[in-house]
């Protein structure tokens, strides 16, 4: 099997459904997602017919466009007559259509409403982990025999019949027969209560178990010890407790003032969405076409870059992220590491084609000449600058570049940065 989870989404969609794809195949779970995963010269009805047979789960990216789209609900009747497990994730606050909720109307879903959406992926990864564990081939079979004959040894031990143990071996015989240990041990029972009634008995004397002696009886002598005095209790003065030292001041961490940008509401509240936005560019795939000026040759190559791990930290004004790039489907990457912005050291943040933005990055690592003159599908670059660098985010939306933009300078100046623009 060439994959184990479907992802149906809406072609609206699509940035969420590459992050959710990111984020299960980061985690070992293969996927098939369209158009990706969609063969050329092959028709799109039979490749997606194909590949609901071929899955285990599909996971519905569940949003209002989702909703409204007569595809989908083809999609999840396919699934549900195949007797593959459906999965929602929850994207947006919307119930489902009677055409959908008819088919998932009683099946759990995974709410991803609050962000970061990273996290609410990391769940569905491991959820989905469990499922497709769970749904091994022949695991119940196995699991049957198994508790079949252990539940068979049990009984095989507890009858006395032989070949009760691992490996058809004879269960023991035993010394004594059930009937046998149970008279031992009322007999063991009645001498231990019959030591402890005379052991009471010589010791408090008969008046003291509930019989009174017989009048004409004499006290019992008992043979006076030797004289030793009385003994006086050994003591010594407790030792003073050590004093405990006082415990120190808390004091504020060196250059975080009374009222810092951490506890500022507006700053918490416009990282998150900033962060939410980061997180939503998952992977994204696009073509470069780029020509030489020195020589007028052109070219091209084919990108994949994906955005991992975004952390807002408002109390030290910190965004971080993990960025992986791939080229021309090469297994290793070109880059892969963990990056960072400090907020307050932001001094603009600029959209623009990413075109442009491939064209300045190659000019500044020295090769002026290289120029993109496009991008397929077209991405709108977002650029935060700093003293000694920048970092880039490739949007497939330019809407929610340009939002993510205005977000992300909402944030640097409450930091204390002085923007350019």
């Amino acid at each position: 099997m060439a994959h184990d989870v479907f992802i149906s989404h809406s072609a609206k969609d699509k940035a969420t459904a590459d992050a959710v794809c990111a984020m299960l195949e980061s985690e070992g779970v293969r996927c098939w997602i369209a158009p990706r995963d969609v063969l050329p010269s092959m028709e799109w009805s039979e490749a997606i017919i194909d590949a609901i047979e071929e899955c285990r789960i599909m996971v519905l990216v569940f949003t209002a466009n989702a909703n409204a789209s007569p595809q989908i609900r083809r999609e999840v009747e396919r699934a549900v007559n195949r007797g593959v497990a459906i999965l929602p994730v929850r994207i947006e606050d919307v119930l489902p259509g009677k055409g959908l909720e008819y088919f998932i109307g009683n099946v759990h879903w995974l709410d991803a409403l609050n962000p970061p959406l990273e996290a609410h992926l990391k769940t569905l990864a491991g959820t989905i982990k469990i499922v497709l564990a769970r749904s091994e081939p022949g695991a119940d079979a196995k699991q049957a025999e198994e508790e079949k004959q252990i539940s068979a040894s049990v009984r095989r031990v507890s009858e006395g019949i032989p070949g009760g143990g691992r490996g058809g071996e004879s269960a023991p015989r035993r010394f004594w027969s059930a009937r046998a240990w149970t008279w031992a041990a009322g007999t063991v029972s009645v001498l231990l209560l019959g030591a402890v009634f005379v052991g009471v008995h010589s010791i408090w004397g008969p008046g003291r178990v509930g019989s009174p002696a017989p009048a004409a009886a004499p006290n019992p002598v008992y043979p006076t010890s030797p004289a030793i005095g009385p003994v006086e209790p050994t003591t010594s003065p407790m030792p003073a407790p050590a004093a405990t030292p006082s415990a120190p001041r808390a004091t504020k961490p060196a250059g975080v003032a009374p009222g810092a940008a951490g506890n500022n509401a507006s700053l918490q509240a416009t990282m998150k969405t900033f962060q939410s936005e980061l997180s939503s560019i998952g992977t994204v795939r696009f073509t470069v076409f780029v020509k030489n000026t020195a020589n007028g040759s052109a070219g091209e190559y084919a990108e994949i870059h994906q955005v991992s791990n975004v952390v807002a930290d408002p109390a030290h004004c910190r965004v971080s992220w993990h960025v992986t790039d791939w080229r021309n489907g090469a297994a290793q990457p070109v880059m892969d590491k963990e990056a960072w912005v400090m907020l307050q050291n932001v001094t603009s943040v600029v959209v623009e084609p990413q075109s442009q933005v491939v064209t300045e990055n190659d000019a500044a690592s020295g090769h002026s000449n290289i120029v993109a003159t496009s991008t397929v599908p077209s991405m709108t670059g977002l650029l935060d600058r700093w003293p000694g660098g920048s970092n880039e985010f490739p949007f497939t939306d330019a809407v929610l570049a340009n939002r993510a933009a205005n977000d992300l300078r909402q944030a640097a100046k409450l930091c204390g940065a002085h923007l350019a623009n």
